[in-house]
């Protein structure tokens, strides 16, 4: 008996030092100063989660201290925190089929913007979910969070009372300036962009800090007599009309869906400058919300997964700068080999030269390192600091071409001459492309000899040429040439993603297909129709356009060497296919990708247009009773409207 109550006595105190600790980390974490990493964060609350499932601190979002700086508010409904998982299969087993949005999961703060009568009237932190702090006079501050709703659609719908919810955030360029800015007040250091946005919003003074902010709306709460909307993408169209940012989200289905969206948002955590630290899954029927409800802790129709990571420490060992194929000169910490996720780890990623300078990294520091899943190995903090100052290279390391900092990162401007550029070009091209048998060696080697220095001149090379590389034999020339021979025709998503355009990949280059479906009307698009295009907006519109122009000459040089991008499934024989001669035009969100859908339609003999007109056979959507523009005029012009299923009976004929 005695030992049973010992047992019992040390199960109660793990249970409360563990609680203790955990709303430590919260108080921290809120104050700006975070004592422990997310990764070593989550675990303590999965401990807890075994131990005691019902523990209070579990299903309180943030904490009471978050809020008793200033004016509390009530959320209603509360602002809940999101169950997650680590297990892919639990995921599938959780969607269960059902048509989901995903979305990119943006690691700031959770805000909560109220309008009346269209103006903003309060925003207010999330707190611990049932009360949050009013932070209005810092939101002001913020570009992003509007003051005023006004629809770009005429006729746009402006309810007396909406709520708009997302997440606050300080991406790496903003964070660097911010830095300065506090720097000049005297202030504290910020350790993190995502911890910087909690600090400065329970700051007393010094508000228009938060005009380095940004805002991704990702709910709406709005009254259902108002607007009686069907579905999580509705919402998220009506956020678009009324210029609110949103992360990028797409409509999945089936486990393929999921998988994919998955790779593109490790892209997103490798390749941007924005902290992403997973991806968050929403069933879109609205039914099943209110179906499924919600638990005191989390909606059970939303699930984010993340990857599992694991930290561990290491010393830096010498930090080695290389130049990519975007000019960016970034900086690679070589440290002592420690395993993470079942891997030798000796190369860390230091982000940017940034980075460097505000955490003064140089050899000899002890640092903190997390891995997740396959994603490569980043730094989190230093842990202790060897003596020293931190340096930058002042000279690109690949061209010897003076470096530009802004303030940010360290830049190469010699983009046509800088052999590492070139390089890189290449070898994306090549990624992307699919060309088989094309190792990096070998690639290297063409460059040395003086072969190739641009995508192009791969579609150049002779017999002759190949058997110069080391090691390469006739049948494996003629294999190479075979190869680079196939790659001349390929879909145009792989065409565009081969270009090298920062921050895309195929999955947007597939949303900006569906709006734009050849390569001439892409080079002719307008800024604004690149904004429009979901999960784009003006940001990555401008970084498309401008890409796409400043790349004419090297798209012009692939067309002249015979690649020739195609639109995946090409016209076929007409006949007597079910669709032969008909026209259709698609709209709102679909259970497969719109390009599955164009492809069955064309399969099948059909056209698709993107305009309504009396030419169209029908309207394909899965919102029957739709109000938008294009269902209007196809009722207007008495088209029919086929939901999907109509159309795949169709198709069948």
């Amino acid at each position: 008996m005695q030992k049973d109550t010992t047992a019992f006595h040390h199960h109660k105190d793990t249970i409360t030092k563990l609680s203790e600790r955990i709303l430590e980390c919260q108080r921290a974490y809120y104050r700006g100063s975070p004592l422990i990493s997310d990764v070593e964060y989550d675990a303590l609350e999965k401990q807890l989660q075994q131990l005691d499932p019902k523990h209070p601190i579990l299903w309180k979002v943030g904490h009471k201290g978050s809020v008793d700086e200033g004016k509390k508010v009530a959320h209603e409904p509360p602002m809940l925190s999101l169950a997650k998982t680590y297990d892919l299969e639990e995921l599938k087993t959780w969607a269960k089929g059902e048509l989901l949005t995903g979305t990119l999961k943006v690691d700031g703060v959770s805000l909560s913007l109220v309008y009346e009568n269209g103006l903003l009237v309060l925003a207010k932190t999330r707190g611990n979910g049932e009360w949050g702090e009013d932070v209005t006079k810092k939101i002001e501050w913020v570009p992003d969070c509007l003051r005023k709703l006004v629809s770009i659609k005429p006729g746009g719908v402006i309810p007396q009372k909406a709520e708009i919810r997302g997440e606050l955030y300080c991406d790496d360029a903003q964070f660097s300036k911010l830095l300065i800015e506090m720097e000049a007040l005297a202030l504290d250091k910020p350790t993190s962009p995502r911890n910087i946005v909690a600090g400065i919003l329970g700051r007393k003074h010094h508000d228009a800090l938060a005009r380095y902010f940004g805002f991704f709306a990702f709910d709406l709460l709005v009254s259902f007599q108002e607007i009686p909307f069907k579905s999580e993408v509705e919402k998220y169209h009506w956020l678009e009309d009324h210029r609110f940012k949103l992360p990028f989200y797409k409509a999945l289905k089936t486990e393929a869906q999921i998988a994919s969206f998955l790779e593109e948002t490790k892209y997103f955590m490798e390749e941007g400058e924005l902290g992403i630290d997973g991806a968050v899954f929403t069933y879109d029927d609205l039914s099943k919300h209110e179906e499924l409800g919600k638990t005191s802790h989390h909606p059970r129709y939303k699930l984010s997964y993340k990857w599992q990571g694991e930290t561990k420490e290491s010393q830096i060992k010498d930090i080695r700068w290389a130049t990519s194929r975007l000019g960016i000169v970034t900086p690679v910490a070589i440290v002592d080999p420690v395993y993470l996720s079942s891997a030798s780890i000796t190369n860390v990623t230091l982000h940017n030269a940034a980075y460097v300078k505000q955490f003064n990294l140089k050899t000899g520091d002890v640092i903190k390192i997390v891995r997740s899943g396959e994603v490569i190995p980043k730094f989190l903090e230093v842990v202790e600091a060897a003596s020293g100052e931190a340096l930058l290279p002042e000279n690109c390391p690949s061209c010897g071409e003076v470096l530009y900092y802004d303030q940010v990162r360290l830049l190469c401007s010699q983009k046509k001459s800088c052999p590492a550029q070139q390089f890189g070009s290449i070898l994306n091209w090549i990624r992307c492309a699919e060309i088989d048998d094309l190792s990096e060696k070998r690639v290297r080697s063409m460059v040395e000899l003086g072969l190739i220095s641009h995508p192009s001149d791969l579609y150049r090379l002779s017999l002759e040429d190949l058997l110069k590389l080391p090691l390469t034999k006739e049948k494996m020339a003629q294999k190479l040439l075979t190869n680079i021979a196939k790659s001349k025709m390929l879909p145009l998503t792989q065409f565009l993603n081969g270009l090298g355009v920062p921050g895309m990949g195929r999955a947007l280059w597939e949303e900006v297909l569906q709006v734009f479906p050849s390569l001439e009307k892409i080079l002719q698009a307008k800024l604004e129709d690149i904004a429009a295009i979901s999960g784009f907006g003006t940001l990555r519109a401008t970084v498309v356009v401008e890409a796409l122009q400043e790349k004419t000459p090297d798209i012009q040089k692939l067309l002249e060497v015979g690649v020739e991008p195609f639109i995946r499934v090409k016209p076929v024989q007409q006949g007597s296919l079910p669709l032969a001669g008909k026209l259709f035009v698609i709209t709102g969100s679909l259970s497969r990708p719109r390009q599955e859908v164009v492809d069955a339609i064309v399969l099948a003999g059909g056209k698709v247009t993107e305009s309504v007109s009396k030419k169209v056979t029908a309207l394909i959507t899965e919102a029957l009773d739709s109000g938008s523009s294009k269902a209007k005029k196809a009722q207007e012009l008495t088209i029919p409207i086929w939901s999907e299923k109509e159309l795949w009976d169709k198709t069948k004929g």
